[in-house]
């Protein structure tokens, strides 16, 4: 997406890598690291081939290739085909020079600006107070080199981000904190005794002002999950347990050897469902392997993947909903997932990696990122929302009669009012635990099916920010639900007037009540 901005106006100045108006350059190995893979690949392919050609034309015992016909004649000479290949890496190393030098970036008047192409020229811009987010990735290529890319996230969408890639691994993270510094979005706190700035009068590093803060050490894991325990949750998945059951049950009803040849004789069919279900398997160790979650001032570090190292800072303050659940076969274990709506981030497939805050773990630490993104991990409320079955003093949950509807978690199901938000619990096989603050609240809604209305039902729908997380409350008695709305709309206007915008750097946290606040 592409922003108006003002007149430019230079930030720093003064390093090999800056051009004037504090335009700033890339790493020379971006472009390689951009596209030229797969000019590598080709490149590869051809050098074999000439290889291939040059040796069999000085061994005077080879045997002639019936398909030599159809070489070129140029690759028999060792000396010819030398110089073509010395053409072909002089191309390949001019136009990845040539798409250095005309891409560009810098921070002025009050955006951040990045300029690509040639022939076909490209110039996005993006506010700073636009900025929700800045992190930085760390593709498997990039990371054998000791480089990184800064992803820019503004408030239009993926599609309005930009990216600038690549640059050296302490120089991204620089780059990181100034333009965070710079929107107003610092979100990690300066440790006591680390002076973030250098001395007045020292010079600017990499170009950037010396007055930028630089990041702090790297704080302390509060939760690391281990690649073995997310492989075995991985497998525990409803798709791979049903698949086989569906093959043990064959085995057990026609036997070992013809239930065999019944998926050999059903293997066209059953392939393109074994290779979806091993593609989400396989994606959902690449991207959360390697695992970990910090608490860095008023946001949440996580790190996470195996072939694409990922790290980005999810500020507390955007936080809009909790869901922690559990899946039944995940029960036996006591392991837990976290997830969260954040403001600005729509959790789609790409936005995976803030929206997971654990993917998966024990009761404790499921415990310790809910501490860390505000709830009181020893309230008793938050506790029967985890374990209770219904009947809890507090809770209020559906008729009898919504049996008929929901025969297996019908009695679980219900809300629990607290001063500053609502919690929220569903599901027998997999239970769901969802916390909404009565500030984050953008809307309410209330749904009525035919077979509701004929049982004098309906369903309480909280509606958030896009994300994961959909809080609601199924098959309420319809008074109870209208109640409800009311009750929760109340609230929500009078924390949003108390509190301020839920949204501002430095908002109160996601939760904020002692364990003995009263439930009404």
């Amino acid at each position: 997406m592409t922003t108006p901005g003002g007149a430019p106006g230079p930030v720093a100045a003064g390093h090999d890598g800056e051009d004037g108006d504090g335009w700033q350059r890339l790493h020379p190995l971006s472009p390689l690291l951009r596209g030229g893979v797969v000019l590598i690949a080709v490149l590869g392919y051809g050098v074999s081939r000439l290889v291939d050609s040059v040796l069999g034309s000085l061994d005077p015992t080879a045997e002639p290739d019936p398909g030599a016909d159809y070489e070129l004649a140029w690759t028999s000479h060792p000396l010819i085909a030398l110089a073509a290949l010395v053409v072909v890496i002089a191309a390949v190393a001019g136009v990845g020079w040539v798409s250095w030098r005309f891409s560009r970036f810098r921070v002025a008047a009050g955006q951040v600006e990045l300029r690509t192409g040639v022939l076909f020229r490209q110039h996005r811009q993006v506010r700073l107070e636009r900025v929700q987010a800045v992190e930085t990735t760390r593709p498997l290529l990039a990371r054998l080199v000791g480089l990184s890319q800064v992803v820019v996230q503004s408030a239009g969408g993926s599609d309005s981000h930009l990216t600038l890639a690549f640059l050296g691994a302490d120089r991204a993270e620089e780059v990181r904190a100034h333009l965070l510094d710079l929107a107003g979005r610092s979100d990690e706190a300066v440790r006591p005794g680390h002076d973030l700035a250098p001395a007045p009068g020292a010079p600017a590093p990499d170009g950037l002002d010396p007055a930028v803060r630089r990041p702090a050490a790297e704080p302390a894991a509060l939760v690391v999950v281990p690649n073995g325990r997310l492989f075995v949750a991985t497998i525990l998945h409803g798709s791979t347990i049903v698949l086989g059951l569906v093959l043990l049950g064959a085995a057990v009803t026609v036997g070992v050897a013809e239930a065999g040849l019944a998926v050999l004789a059903g293997a066209p069919a059953l392939l393109p469902v074994v290779f979806g279900l091993g593609v989400s398997r396989v994606k959902e160790l690449l991207v959360h392997g390697n695992f970990s979650i910090a608490r860095t001032g008023t946001a949440l570090r996580v790190r996470h993947g195996l072939t694409d190292l990922r790290v980005s800072t999810v500020p507390v303050h955007r936080v809009q909903a909790v869901e922690v659940l559990q899946p039944l076969w995940w029960r036996p274990w006591g392991w837990w997932r976290v997830r969260v709506n954040v403001a600005g981030v729509h959790g789609g497939d790409n936005d995976d990696d803030e929206t997971v805050m654990l993917p998966v773990g024990t009761a404790d630490e499921a415990l310790a990122v809910l501490g860390a993104l505000g709830v009181h991990p020893e309230d008793p409320v938050l506790l029967e929302a985890l374990h209770g079955d219904g009947g809890e003093p507090g809770w209020v949950g559906p008729p009898r009669v919504a049996r008929w509807l929901d025969p297996w978690s019908w009695r679980r199901t219900g809300y629990a009012l607290a001063a500053h938000a609502v919690y929220l619990r569903t599901g027998r096989f997999t239970r769901r635990t969802t916390v909404v603050p009565h500030a984050r609240i953008q809307s309410l809604g209330l749904a009525q099916g035919p077979l509701q209305a004929r049982l004098g039902l309906a369903s309480a729908r909280l509606v958030s920010t896009p994300g994961p997380v959909g809080p609601g409350v199924p098959h309420l008695r319809q008074d109870a639900a209208e109640e409800l709305l009311e009750l929760v709309g109340r609230r929500a206007r009078d924390a949003r007037r108390l509190a301020g915008h839920p949204l501002a750097p430095g908002h109160a946290p996601l939760v904020d009540f002692p364990q003995n606040e009263p439930r009404t």
